[in-house]
């Protein structure tokens, strides 16, 4: 899978954590940028967020995972658990077998 996790700002990651811990937590490699890394300043309209990820988002964190438009932490979840990856409660369902 390629998971791309969209961000506001570099310098504050906590809208993004938990994002973060429950990608890692299910061993995925993932990318993060950030919009103003990539716009060379703060996103100042819905127009810019569109331009990065190809629909239009009212919000960051965003993923993107091979290239779905996913949302952000619970469609995130219920992504995953749809994709029976993890369970109700965020655990990854191999760890769960070992």
């Amino acid at each position: 899978m390629r998971i791309k996790v969209y961000t506001e700002a570099a310098d504050d990651m906590s809208a993004s954590q938990p994002i973060l811990d429950l990608l890692d937590n299910c061993s995925f490699q993932y990318e993060v940028e950030t919009l103003v890394k990539m716009t060379g300043r703060a996103f100042t309209s819905g127009a810019e967020i569109y331009n990065v990820v190809g629909e239009k988002v009212k919000t960051l964190p965003h993923v993107v995972i091979d290239g779905e438009r996913v949302g952000g932490y619970y469609d995130l979840v219920e992504y995953l658990m749809h994709k029976d990856i993890i369970n109700y409660a965020g655990e990854p369902k191999w760890k769960m077998k070992n």
